[in-house]
């Protein structure tokens, strides 16, 4: 009969789990940052995980062995994998959108919008690719409710690339050109991800800001033309 072979070496048998810090306990701390260090924790060590065995073959025990937590503190948080999931997912989802709000908040020029979100967005993935794993190529593999959570939030980037009022012409950027861009977006920065090369996602800014910005540039020039 054969050896079922480990799950790590069926997922990654390239690479070594990712390693995610053990905070030890300190005292002194409010019952609110515990339960937020925890979850930090649990989030940190989901990531991990399911970098190195996909969402499938991760288990409860692999999460809480790479947080540093014991299986009672987890399900003091979550029922279970899926719910963990989900929360992971939206809070992954909101911490770049604030760090991409951040970026693009103050400038006047749109295409100056769109490349200062764009390097900032692909600078906080590169930055945690474990994260960058979970939020692009495992929320397709997730329970049905994380991939409508993923749907969403390609609607909710459609909808930031949605040149303002004041481009010149003045022309309006179709609905499904957006959701083409959203979901080229995505689909090629999960594939540097899956292919291992995270880190590497700065370097395709120039070519993703001539994507994103072609349908308004094509839009001037028609009005210029017309």
């Amino acid at each position: 009969m054969a050896t079922r072979e480990p799950r790590g070496s069926r997922r990654r048998p390239d690479a070594a789990p990712p390693v995610v810090e053990r905070i030890p306990p300190r005292s002194g701390l409010s019952r609110a940052e515990v339960i937020a260090n925890q979850r930090r924790r649990i989030f940190e060590g989901l990531a991990a995980a399911l970098a190195y065995h996909g969402y499938e073959d991760t288990k409860i025990t692999d999460v809480v062995e790479l947080a540093g937590l014991s299986r009672a503190t987890f399900y003091e948080h979550f029922r279970g994998k899926e719910a963990c999931f989900a929360a992971a997912y939206e809070d992954g989802v909101e911490r770049l959108a604030a760090v991409v709000e951040a970026a693009t908040g103050d400038r006047g020029d749109w295409s100056a919008q769109v490349s200062a979100g764009l390097g900032t967005g692909l600078g906080f993935l590169a930055d945690d690719p474990p994260l960058a794993h979970l939020l692009l190529v495992e929320s397709l593999a997730a329970a049905r409710p994380a991939r409508l959570e993923h749907e969403r939030s390609l609607v909710r980037l459609a909808e930031a690339l949605r040149p303002p009022d004041y481009v010149p012409g003045g022309e309006v950027v179709p609905e499904e050109t957006l959701r083409l861009l959203a979901g080229g977006l995505a689909s090629h920065v999960s594939g540097r991800v899956l292919a291992g090369e995270a880190e590497q996602l700065t370097e395709d800014h120039d070519l993703l800001l001539g994507f994103l910005l072609a349908p308004t540039l094509a839009a001037d020039a028609r009005a210029v033309a017309g």
